[in-house]
């Protein structure tokens, strides 16, 4: 269930990439991120290179954007 720009009332179905999204989208409001997701044994497999990102020390092929390190 969802409201439209109007406040107009919704009810839909979603599945695949769509509810994936949709998902996402919603964890972030409630201030879950996508490694609050993952087994305890996986994120302390990913803790390093998780780390690496958020300081910048990554390459993508796209723009990113990091916090400012005090």
């Amino acid at each position: 269930q969802y409201q439209d720009e109007q406040f107009n009332d919704h009810e839909e179905t979603f599945d695949g990439f769509a509810a994936r999204v949709i998902q996402h989208e919603h964890d972030h409001l409630d201030g879950i991120l996508f490694t609050d997701h993952l087994p305890p044994l996986r994120r302390r497999l990913l803790k390093g290179k998780l780390r690496d990102i958020s300081i910048g020390k990554t390459d993508a092929k796209y723009k990113m954007r990091f916090p400012q390190v005090k």
